[in-house]
């Protein structure tokens, strides 16, 4: 083995000798990163910028399995492409099942032979024009596909090139799944909002954080108003309608660094950091109205609903710890329904003395 192993260094020119000591270091630095990044959408960014900085590439697609139920892939973050929320490679495309059977990553050439003859995704092949594919497998699944332009220098892939990349698409293929169990573990089923018991781990670790660096946090509790009629009318589901539709709504008018919770029921709660409760009152606004104006289909009839917010900023002074901050928010919440609903309410410390 040693001989063997002198031969290959001897083999090598200093310069490629080098290059390959660097290309180690770097898949051991990157291998320590990926592994110890749980939150899935700051791990998924930074599978996307090794590949552009490793490969030199403008151009970078992920697909991602993100939906429970099935086993598509949906493209989940991208730089250099126009991004289409809508764009997924299904189980039954040529792609899919020739990746079921086959393992290593897909060259410019195979890849316009497996997708342009599928008319599931010749579009998709059209609008990214991949020079590169190259799978993330977890056990017996496909958990991902990460799409890489051509360089932009404009050498091709050599074998040094594909041997990095194959190593890093196990490292991010392992992470990727315990990101997504992890996430399975913090995420409401239905809302796709942290459940409860994350929301009060991350609400500690915040108040810590704003206490110690003197920056502003905002609790914001939300109920939608009326929601038992909901249901008593319409039943159940159509309320899960509504549920999923707000909490949509919620994450679509928030801010990437905010953390939104399904506190209870139709009650939500969001940590608004580095956010002082002017700031927080737009942000609740623009959400208040864009729910008031959301129109559901259930049944034969259009129904709306609106909701009710409740506000209250970080005291480190008076506020020990994340409850006293909770009911806070909690009685700027009963405020805002005892004034008619379908309003935001800040808190004052007079609100102390009225029961919620």
């Amino acid at each position: 083995m040693a001989i063997y192993r002198e031969k290959i260094f001897d083999e090598l020119d200093k310069e490629n000798l080098e290059k390959m000591v660097f290309d180690y270091q770097n898949l051991i630095e990157i291998a320590m990163s990926l592994s110890s990044n749980l939150e899935f959408d700051s791990l998924v960014e930074s599978i996307l910028y090794v590949c552009i900085g490793q490969m030199i590439v403008d151009k970078v697609a992920i697909f991602l399995n993100t939906n429970l139920d099935d086993n598509e892939l949906n493209i989940y973050m991208s730089r250099g492409y126009i991004h289409d929320p809508d764009m997924k490679i299904g189980t039954k495309t040529v792609l899919f099942n020739y990746l079921y059977t086959n393992s290593g990553i897909i060259d410019s050439e195979k890849t316009r032979e497996l997708m342009v003859i599928d008319p599931l995704t010749k579009d998709i092949y059209n609008k990214l024009l991949p020079e590169i594919i190259i799978p993330l497998k977890s056990k017996n699944s496909i958990n991902g596909l990460i799409f890489l332009s051509k360089k932009m220098m404009g050498t091709p892939y050599n074998g040094q090139d594909m041997r990095f990349l194959e190593k890093i698409a196990k490292f991010a293929s392992i992470a990727v799944e315990n990101s997504r169990l992890y996430r399975m573990a913090t995420l409401d089923r239905m809302t796709g909002l942290y459940v409860h018991h994350y929301f009060q781990e991350r609400l500690s670790e915040e108040l810590k954080r704003s206490d110690r660096t003197g920056t502003p946090l905002t609790l914001f509790m939300a109920d939608i108003d009326h929601f038992k009629n909901i249901n008593d009318t319409y039943g159940h589901p159509q309320g899960d309608i509504v549920l999923k539709g707000t909490a949509s709504i919620i994450h679509q008018n928030i801010r990437g660094f905010d953390i939104p919770s399904r506190y209870g029921g139709e009650e939500f709660a969001i940590i608004l950091t580095e956010t002082d409760i002017k700031a927080a009152y737009i942000i609740a606004e623009r959400l208040r109205k864009k729910i008031e104006e959301t129109y559901y289909k259930l049944e034969d009839y259009d129904v709306n609903v609106t909701i009710s917010i409740g506000l209250a900023q970080f005291d480190s002074k008076n506020d020990k710890n994340g409850k006293d901050l909770i009911v806070k928010a909690d009685l700027a919440l009963y405020e805002a329904k005892s004034q008619g609903r379908n309003r935001i309410v800040m808190y004052k410390k007079e609100d102390r003395g009225k029961n919620a």
